[in-house]
């Protein structure tokens, strides 16, 4: 039997119609995956970019590459997310479950699918794209070249993007901070283009020229694909891509981040994602307008989120000098200790290190002359601290009887003070040192 070739990236079906949901097609080859030994999967579970292409993540604990004649899926690149998607194998090839596929690559011209289970290569399956994942891709990539090619025109290039997650916002990278009534113009310039409804079409010329292809990506035996918007836009892609502007939906600018000097991004969200987050966002101001007793519209709540900030400032502001007040009257019980000759004990179980550093203030002198100062806060399976003040030899004896006694404790000090973390106070340990200092 005849194995077909496979059709190259920048070919594929998903790329011809980024419409299509479901194609049937043949397998080509089937190898057992074998995760690279000395790549490091990063935390957020990305793939690693390996001379423009990405590398497999190890994500079941067997797993196989496939290559398909053709594929609906698309091949994470160009800024866009892999396809998710389901394959449904032949009956003849010894089992008709549907094959769950989260993760689709490209390895130079070869679209290469990661299944948890094998194929037969030369069987025929039906390859069926989660499409609701799709049209979010192609809503957020199309909306990211109208946005591009509208601030291009007002001096504003884009260095670079990042498609957020589904749910999330994406956004551009420009060499400086747009102004607030460039963000307005270019947002009714973007959204006026949708209305205007332009077709959007895919070009592939013969002799075309693209510096932005990835190294690996061979371009005589390849196809460069160019996508144009109307008369607006025309750029190098490999992308998937919404076929008219009026798909889009809408685009709604959000807010900028500085980021490398003077460098910007600007996030921004499109289609049905930016209706769904402000939705999400219409329902968040009329629940803390609700826990406010405000009314709903963003200026009435924005007044009260501005004077609740103002009365918390206030009480924070009044909280301070209690807790001075406090730390005052303990400092006067510290230094009668002192001059009586004890060495003087101070737990609060509140506050932490705010009210231990304010008592510390109060008592640095007293101490200079006589007697040692422990203080402690935190409680039963919290956290705490502990800071001793004092004669050096007096410190250093006591601080080590602490961390025999505190099982949690780290810290350290030299001479005349002491201090230290206790990640957890177990049961017993505060009574059981207050004791030990006491005595």
């Amino acid at each position: 039997m005849q194995i077909q070739s496979p059709v190259p990236v920048g070919a594929l079906s998903c790329q011809k119609d980024s419409y299509l949901k479901s194609l049937d097609t043949e397998v080509v080859s089937c190898t057992e995956f074998s995760p690279p030994t000395q790549t490091k999967i990063p935390a957020k579970g990305k793939p690693k970019k390996v001379n423009g292409s990405a590398e497999f993540q190890a994500e079941p604990a067997q797993a196989w590459l496939i290559e398909f004649a053709d594929s609906v899926f698309f091949p994470e690149g160009g800024g866009q997310p892999t396809d998710h998607g389901s394959v449904i194998p032949s009956a003849n090839d010894g089992s008709s479950s549907t094959i769950s596929i989260t993760n689709v690559q490209r390895r130079g011209l070869r679209c290469v699918v990661l299944s948890p289970q094998p194929l037969t290569p030369g069987s025929r399956v039906r390859q069926d794209v989660d499409f609701t994942r799709r049209w979010g891709h192609m809503q957020q990539h199309t909306g990211q070249h109208l946005l591009s090619c509208i601030m291009d025109s007002m001096n504003l290039e884009t260095l670079g993007w990042g498609m957020g997650t589904a749910g999330e916002m994406n956004y551009v990278e420009l060499p400086r901070k747009p102004t607030s009534e460039e963000i307005r113009t270019i947002q009714d310039k973007c959204n006026a283009a949708i209305r205007a409804n332009l077709p959007i079409t895919v070009e592939t010329p013969g002799d075309a020229k693209a510096d932005s292809l990835p190294s690996d990506y061979d371009k005589e035996k390849g196809v460069v694909r160019f996508i144009k918007i109307g008369n607006l836009d025309y750029n190098a892609c490999c992308g998937t891509h919404l076929k008219q502007t009026s798909h889009i939906g809408l685009i709604l600018l959000h807010h900028t981040q500085p980021i490398r000097s003077t460098n910007c991004r600007l996030f921004f969200s499109a289609g049905n994602r930016a209706i769904n987050l402000a939705t999400t966002s219409i329902e968040a101001i009329r629940s803390m307008a609700l826990s406010m007793s405000s009314g709903t519209a963003p200026s009435d709540v924005q007044s009260s989120v501005q004077r609740l900030s103002e009365t918390v400032t206030e009480v924070r502001k009044s909280e301070r000098r209690l807790l001075s007040e406090i730390a005052k009257y303990e400092g006067d019980r510290i230094k009668a200790d002192l001059i009586a000759g004890r060495n003087a004990w101070c737990y609060r179980a509140t506050d932490g290190l705010d009210f231990i550093n304010l008592v510390t203030l109060e008592v640095r002198d007293a101490v200079k002359e006589r007697g040692t100062v422990i203080m402690v806060s935190g409680e039963e399976k919290k956290a705490g601290m502990v800071m001793i003040i004092g004669q050096k030899d007096v410190v250093e004896t006591l601080a080590t009887k602490t961390k025999e006694l505190v099982s949690s404790i780290k810290g350290g000090g030299r001479g005349e003070k002491w201090q230290g973390k206790v990640v957890e106070w177990k049961k017993g340990e505060i009574e059981a040192f207050h004791q030990l200092v006491t005595s």
